[in-house]
């Protein structure tokens, strides 16, 4: 229902419905349908530069995996040194030789979150190695492998 028409205007069950799709707003900002086109495949590719150069992909891939495995290394030796340090704080302020009397729980919530950092070190190594090479060296091993 607009605001000109009362209840009585409409029938029952039946109500006023907005402008046809066919009309135009006489305030629409864009009167004709916008077409996107999407490219795929090769001629979508041709604009971007090639990452690496020939036969150095996979050392490349693996040395940016080693150095964020080393990053993740040392950080979670920060990372658990300031756990630790934030919870004897924490101690200290809440008692009376709170350092000495939590120093065991402190340092193990330290030493967790430091190891839950340390232990994501091998995934980005891992994620670096392609799974089709791993497997080709596998395969050549094995006696029924083929």
């Amino acid at each position: 229902m607009t605001t000109t028409e009362t209840k009585a205007d409409t029938k029952k069950g039946q109500e006023s419905h907005p402008a046809a799709p066919a009309e135009i707003s006489p305030r629409a900002l864009i009167t004709s349908p916008v077409i996107m086109v999407l490219k795929r495949g090769k001629s979508a590719k041709k604009g971007s530069r090639k990452r690496y150069s020939s036969g150095t992909k996979a050392f490349q891939r693996l040395v940016l995996g080693v150095s964020k495995a080393a990053f993740r290394s040392t950080n979670s030796v920060a990372k658990g040194l300031k756990t630790f340090a934030k919870d004897s704080n924490k101690s200290a302020r809440k008692r009376r030789d709170g350092i000495i009397r939590d120093a065991l729980r402190n340092a193990s919530s330290g030493l967790s979150d430091g190891f839950t950092e340390l232990g994501r070190a091998p995934g980005e190594i891992a994620r670096r190695v392609s799974s089709r090479r791993v497997w080709r060296t596998v395969r050549t091993f094995t006696p029924l492998g083929g």
